[in-house]
């Protein structure tokens, strides 16, 4: 990493501590403060007027029924929520319940290849969190519980074909890498380098057919690299300005996640990088997940919800609002999405 690169991120922690002081939303932050708080991890006041929720729990849903979901962590109240990955109307609030014991900024949850269990990565806390049936099962990584030295401050996560857990670092002895764990969570190396091709704040994994693409937002870009050895290819797209998380369309398309800048929204790309539009309808920008839904519209997450929104630039539905909404991830049907399943009725 440059000294200038160093220089940057001390002064964004800087800006970032002072902007969570500020008893102010998410959304009236100003950019670089509210940029250099998202980048730490540090949460802000969800805006609770953006309308209606949607039922807690709809009709027909009963406790122990398995049916696939979609997990996006709610980072203000600590917990993961449940939608439907059809319609994107929310099934359950409470999927993990609140948890600030283990949780401090929940980003990235995930189902284990197994589907028995929810591995959730929190930003603060710099681990993968294990929950079963039963509730909170324990740190899954690094194996033997927190280490900075392996992971700290860490974003988005995936499983890769090998079998390996992939996980995003952005600070610490290890930052700027993507490391690798095995089933057991034990750390066997970064898949990409500390730094291999420019990676400067990797905030997103996405694994394709041929290539694994990694969103990089202190250096604006998305890059790519090998699917086999992690090694640097070139770099995929750049972005305007701190791309999140990465999505595979049907089409082929990449969707991004787009936080701020010139290009805050949905960013898509051609499977080959080629800007294809940018979609912005949600009021206070500021978005971190996207999931392409069945009839292509696309549901996304920013720090005052979950909304579905439409290649046309409108916005559809708000599917929940008030809360914090992370990275979306697809959860296969071993799942149960009866009440509270992961914690205490």
């Amino acid at each position: 990493m440059s000294d200038f690169a160093g220089v940057r991120r001390s002064h964004l922690w800087i800006a970032a501590l002072f902007a969570l002081a500020l008893p102010i939303g998410a959304a009236e932050l100003a950019p670089p403060d509210r940029e250099a708080a998202e980048a730490a991890g540090l949460e802000n006041s969800a805006d609770p007027t953006q309308g209606p929720a949607a039922p807690a729990l709809p009709s027909g849903l009963v406790r122990g029924v398995t049916q696939n979901v979609l997990l996006i962590p709610d980072s203000t109240a600590d917990r993961v929520m449940a939608f439907d990955p059809t319609t994107g109307n929310l099934i359950n609030a409470d999927f993990i319940p609140a948890d600030p014991t283990n949780l401090s900024t929940p980003k990235d949850a995930i189902a284990n290849p197994g589907g028995s269990e929810v591995w959730v990565l929190d930003q603060i806390d710099d681990a993968v969190q294990r929950y079963g049936a039963g509730g909170y099962l324990g740190i899954l990584a690094p194996a033997g519980g927190g280490n900075n030295a392996i992971l700290d401050n860490a974003t988005g996560m995936t499983i890769h074909p090998n079998g390996n857990l992939l996980v995003c670092v952005q600070a610490g002895a290890n930052g700027d890498s993507v490391a690798s764990f095995d089933a057991g969570g034990n750390f066997v190396g970064d898949f990409i380098a500390i730094g291999s091709g420019g990676l400067d704040g990797p905030f997103d994994v996405l694994v394709r057919a041929a290539d694994v693409l990694v969103s990089s937002i202190n250096t604006d870009q998305v890059l790519r690299y090998d699917r086999t050895s992690g090694a640097f290819l070139d770099v995929f797209a750049s972005i305007n300005n701190f791309p999140q998380q990465l999505f595979e369309a049907a089409n082929g398309n990449i969707l991004v996640a787009n936080f701020g800048g010139t290009q805050t929204g949905i960013v898509e790309l051609t499977s080959t990088g080629t800007l294809v539009g940018v979609y912005n309808p949600v009021p206070g920008g500021g978005y971190r997940g996207v999931y392409e839904l069945p009839n292509l519209n696309l549901l996304v997450t920013t720090g005052t919800g979950v909304f579905e929104i439409s290649r046309a630039n409108a916005l559809v539905s708000t599917k929940m609002s008030g809360v914090s909404g992370q990275y979306i991830e697809f959860a296969a049907s071993q799942l149960p999405v009866g009440l509270t399943e992961f914690g205490v009725e």
